[in-house]
Parts: C-alpha cells; structure tokens; sequence
C-alpha cells in the first residue's frame, strides 16, 4: 500500500486478496489520502476490511462514503426539521453556510478526526467574523463564543453520523474548544436604573424601559408585545390587578427556516409583518411563540407601567387619527408612528445614547431584566418562584445564579445590619453594667469592713494562678 500523487491529486493504491491488479481510490487532499490509508491497514491487520465497491471501471467508491456537505443537508431535513424551532434553525443555518461548508464541506466525514477538528477550531479565531445584513463591519474575528455555538451543532451533527454508520467515531467528543472567559453581564443597581428613566426623553424607549424593569420582560417579548395580550380595564387596575400575558416575541427569521418548517407544520411564526424590500431580503420580521414554553406567562403589572402604557395607548390613537389610511395597525404596543414594528437593534442603539449622555456605566438593554429581577429578589425577600413566575425561567437556579447580582451598597447594609442586628448584643449578660446605688453599697461596706478589700483583693489572685497554670 502506498499513497502517491497524480496532479492535485491524491492516490491510495493497495492490492485485495484474489485480485490481480491492484485498487485506487482518488481523495482531494493528501490528508484524506494518508487517513485512508492507515484505515486500510489497520482493516487488514484485524481482518475487517472490507474492499469497496466498483461501480465503473477505474472509478471506486466506498460505500460508505459521504462528504461533510452532503450529510449536513441530510442532517438538517431529517434531524433538524424534526427538533430545531425558527429562531434556533435560522441559527445553525447560518453557523453551517458561514463557518462550517467552507472549510469542511468537500471533506469526507469518515475521514475527520479529533486533530482536524481541534485544527479547524484554532484557524476559525483567526478568520473574520461574518457580518450580518444592516450591522457593521467592525473588523472582528470569529469568537470563541461563536466557536462554542458551532461545536454544539458539530456534536450532534456527527453523533448522527455515527449512528448512521457514516463514521466509527464523533470528532468532537475529544476536541479542545478555545478558552473561553465567562463575563458575568453587569447590571445597574436601583439607584442607577431610577436615575436612566428620569434623563431618558425618547418617549419609545421610556416605555420599554418601564417594561423590562416592571416586568422583567426580555427586548424580544417587549417590541412583540401587543395591545390583545395588555388587560388594564378599568376594574383591574382599580384593583390593583392589571397584567399583560407573555407569549409571543418579536423576532428576524430566515425566509429558508420559514418555509422549511412551515412544510413539516413545525413553525411556531404567528404573524409575518410585510417586507419592505422583498426583492433583496432574504430574512422577515416575525411575531412567533417564545424559546420555551416556560417563557409564556402573566405579569401583573405596577401602577407606575399602568400608567406609562395609557399614555402610549393614548398616543397611539392621535397618531391614528392623524395619519388615517397611512397608520399600519398591529397592535403593537411599541410601535413606529406608523404603526410599524421597531427591531432590536434599532432599540439598543437608542439605549447607547442615553448611556452616553448620561454618563451612567456602560450596560447593554438586557441588563435592565437582570436590575429588575435583582430588584424583586430583593423586595420580596429572597422569594425565588414568584420572581421565577415574572421573568419566565423554566428553572429557578437561573434566577439566583444569573441574575440575583449584589450591589455594593446593600452589601454595606447587610455589614450595618450585622453590627445593629448580631454583633451589637455580644457580652449583654457576660459584661452587665453595675448600677451606681450597687457601687455607692460596696463603698460603704468596705469602709466599715476593710478586711474585705484584702480578701476580695486575694480572690483574685488566685484566679489569676488557675488561669496560669491551665495555660
């Protein structure tokens, strides 16, 4: 058995029992030539192999052999199409188009290993980060966090591959992913968060904030949220019993997951708001159900976000009037003035402004759902299930770890809590005052009773000995 070259070529020739001329498979890289290779000897020392299949003359092709791009498009329409919702489909898609068809695409899956894929993680943190349609370009590299995403479908990719009996062994199981620093997202304390709504003078981005701290609502559940889904009748906020359901969220979705999922009957899309340009999109903004099934939830709302939303509601109805046939009703509750959706980054660039003008630490819009949850562990007293019913945690262990976040200033509290509450009554019976009447009798009594002052004085040291001779 040899490995050999012919032109960008790579040969694999080696000789099966009872035949007379000897076999030649043809691989694209000398890589794939060398692992073929060791596979037929190993084979052949255990007395496994199995020799491939002619299938013309001087063509030869193992009958298990499939290239990394045709076992993805199988991957997809019978594993993910079964599994993956809009959101998470639209994810992989474009993980596996931007970062993984390029580079591993043409090679065989069987002839992957560990090291490859260890290679292939190493030289991604070096390539430029895809930009995505209406962002930036900012010149980034792949991150190790977007690396972390492409493993995870990797992994179950080829997990399926094994068992499909496309390949012995899943390459990912032993790969080194990149050092990746857990950042926890810092957040506002209560003070900062009151001071941000006073400066904040854009009326849109004023509402949203009252949501996602009153209610603890993610941006996506807040730009999706519709008047249908707001009960503040007049005998429910009366009652102080006013609430908003939670389900549904504003979202961006490839058209491809769309109508991919759409023909399985898996879409969770309730609404597809019409495109502005549909000759050149190839992604639309839709309403659809949240990540989770815990996501979908009732949160009763505060009088201060009773408010805030009838004065949006009342706006909405002079904006309606005003621009008659012109005002595209939704129902949304943040809305343009014509009535159209407004996206997330579009909020968060919003957000970024008044960041800027007020001078208060840099956070992102998410970090006002880790204030207001923080916040509400703290009012009710540590009671994690009903803050978990508020911000839609299908555990409750995400509520304490992610974003319980102790600021200083309530850590000085507790420090003052624990002088006046625990340490202030150390020593209350051991160290008790002696009254001025008890003192003014002991004087009396050792005026008229010197001897006592000896005896008293003799007491002592002999105390003073035990203790010395304990020691």
């Amino acid at each position: 058995m040899s490995v050999r070259k012919r032109g960008n070529r790579y040969q694999v020739v080696y000789r099966c029992s009872g035949e007379s001329s000897p076999r030649t498979e043809t691989f694209k890289s000398e890589d794939e030539a060398m692992i073929r290779d060791m596979q037929i000897k190993l084979a052949k020392k255990n007395g496994s192999f199995e020799p491939p299949v002619k299938l013309a003359k001087g063509v030869v092709q193992h009958k298990k052999d499939i290239t990394v791009d045709e076992f993805l498009d199988e991957y997809i329409q019978v594993y993910g199409l079964k599994k993956w919702g809009n959101s998470y489909y639209s994810a992989c898609i474009g993980l596996l188009k931007n970062y993984v068809r390029p580079y591993l695409g043409a090679r065989y899956v069987r002839s992957i290993t560990t090291k490859d894929i260890d290679a292939y993680y190493t030289m991604l943190l070096n390539e430029p980060a895809v930009v995505v349609s209406g962002h930036l370009d900012t010149g980034a590299k792949v991150s190790a966090y977007t690396v972390s995403r492409i493993h995870k479908v990797l992994k179950s990719a080829f997990g399926k591959a094994v068992v499909w009996e496309y390949t012995a062994v899943n390459p990912t199981l032993g790969a080194t992913l990149p050092d990746q620093k857990s950042v926890k997202r810092d957040a506002w304390s209560d003070e900062e968060a009151i001071q941000a709504l006073n400066a904040c003078e854009n009326p849109v981005l004023q509402t949203a904030m009252y949501l996602a701290l009153g209610c603890s609502m993610r941006l996506g559940e807040i730009l999706g949220l519709q008047w249908g889904q707001v009960h503040m009748e007049d005998d429910l906020v009366s009652s102080g019993e006013a609430y908003l359901k939670i389900d549904r969220e504003l979202r961006r979705c490839s058209n491809d997951s769309i109508e991919a999922l759409e023909q399985v009957q898996r879409s969770t899309v309730m609404f597809k708001f019409p495109v502005v340009m549909p000759k050149k999109c190839t992604t639309t903004l839709v309403l659809k159900a949240p990540k989770t099934e815990s996501s979908n939830r009732t949160v009763y709302l505060p009088m201060a976000v009773v408010h805030e939303l009838q004065r949006v509601q009342k706006r909405q109805e002079e904006y309606k009037a005003l621009l008659g046939d012109e005002y595209r009703d939704y129902g949304l509750v943040i809305a343009q003035l014509n009535g159209r959706p407004y996206e997330q980054r579009v909020i968060d660039k919003m957000f970024h402004k008044l960041i800027q003008k007020t001078g208060l630490r840099p956070v992102v819009f998410h970090s006002l759902r880790h204030s207001s949850t923080s916040l509400k562990l703290k009012l009710s007293r540590g009671n994690i299930k009903a803050v978990q019913g508020d911000t839609g945690h299908a555990e409750a262990k995400m509520v304490t770890d992610t974003y319980a976040h102790g600021f200083d200033a309530d850590r000085k509290l507790i420090a003052q809590e624990m002088d006046t509450g625990f340490f202030s009554k150390v020593g209350e019976h051991s160290q008790a005052e002696i009254s001025s009447d008890m003192l003014e009798q002991l004087r009396e009594m050792l005026q008229q009773h010197p001897e006592l002052l000896s005896e008293l004085l003799k007491g002592q040291e002999d105390t003073a000995a035990k203790s010395d001779y304990r020691e």
